[in-house]
């Protein structure tokens, strides 16, 4: 564990993308942090700031290739892994086992349940390190303060996984679900990573809206999983995500018919009134302020005669992956939970 004065070195695998970009700007806002090296390995050898011009002024350093960046593991307190999914359990098993006392903090799919069947199911190939499964922690950061302080093994949660958790976690077992829970989410083109494709090209998404992966999207997997074990009855949930025209935010509604909004209202602030980074409205959030940020808001409206709705609006590079992963390590390393964090959104 750190005190809060202390300094910590922190690397990262894979920076070059949209997720590991944003890791490598909230390593570049702590307090605590010194990078001591980050890999891309398309771009090895070239200047940070080249790559990732807006942090041209804070990192001198070149990236490193994959295999010069897992040499350097040791220097590291912290390690977060920005990879595609599929290739972090891969990595981990063997530097993991030679480096215990760094803290790994996965920000991919791999990691995130201990079902080798479920990730085959919705990743489309066997798990290559099923024996790590159950020593990950899910990162959840709100549902998981007891299970993080100490965590060398850290799985972060999907974008789409935290606005939904943030929507439904503080009504499990209060008789507010009932089957069927029924939740959408419009999400930012920037979730896709940074490889364009149709479904992501400018041009094609900035006048369009449409669903996909409706009812099978993998986060499902790690959602059902992490409710199922905290819950008295077995929850399924029904979840359209949808492509925006926007490249930043994920908004999450959750419907609740015949549910009383003020009991819900009620519900919401007991559970995050004292969460720094979550702010609760009896209204519907505006995305914008919790653009480029790590923290959430959570809104609940509804009318008399029809039920409720709850909202949870994060930054899917945010909230959503980098913030979170932020927020984990410090918690795990005994670090003020804001540090690197305290920070608004914008207003327009």
């Amino acid at each position: 564990m750190f005190s809060n004065d202390s300094t910590i070195r922190a690397g990262v695998l894979g920076a070059s993308g949209y997720i590991g970009g944003e890791v490598m700007r909230y390593v570049a806002l702590h307090p605590n942090l010194r990078l001591e090296f980050a890999t891309a390995n398309r771009d090895a050898g070239r200047p940070i700031g080249d790559v990732l011009p807006n942090l041209r002024a804070f990192f001198p350093q070149e990236f490193l290739s994959a295999d010069a960046g897992e040499a350097r593991a040791g220097d590291a307190d912290v390690v977060f892994l920005a990879l595609p999914h599929s290739e972090s359990q891969d990595v981990v098993p063997r530097l993991a086992a030679r480096h215990p006392d760094t803290t790994w903090i996965d920000l991919a799919g791999d990691f995130r349940t201990p079902d080798p069947d479920g990730f085959a199911k919705y990743y489309g190939g066997p798990h290559r390190a099923p024996d790590l499964l159950d020593r990950f922690v899910y990162g959840f950061t709100e549902g998981q303060t007891d299970a993080l302080p100490g965590a060398r093994l850290i799985a972060n949660p999907g974008c789409f996984a935290t606005g939904v958790l943030l929507a439904l976690f503080p009504l499990l077992n209060t008789g507010m679900l009932s089957d069927p829970i029924c939740v959408t989410a419009l999400t930012g083109s920037s979730g896709s990573g940074r490889e364009p494709r149709p479904t992501t090209h400018h041009p094609e998404r900035a006048q369009n809206l449409r669903a996909y992966k409706m009812l099978r999207h993998q986060h499902l997997l790690e959602v059902e999983w992490f409710l199922n074990g905290r819950s008295d009855s077995e929850i399924r949930l029904q979840f359209v995500p949808q492509s925006a025209p926007i490249v930043r935010g994920i908004f999450t509604t959750l419907f609740l018919p015949g549910k009383p909004a003020e009991a819900v209202l009620d519900l919401m602030e007991t559970a995050y009134g004292a969460s720094p980074l979550i702010d609760v409205t009896p209204a519907s959030p505006d995305l914008r302020v919790v653009q480029s940020t790590p923290r959430a808001v959570i809104g609940v409206a509804g009318a008399e005669d029809r039920g409720a709705v709850v909202f949870s609006a994060i930054d899917n590079l945010g909230k959503g992956a980098a913030g979170q992963a932020i927020q984990n390590m410090n918690r795990a390393l005994g670090l003020a939970e804001t540090a690197g964090l305290d920070w608004p959104g914008g207003y327009v």
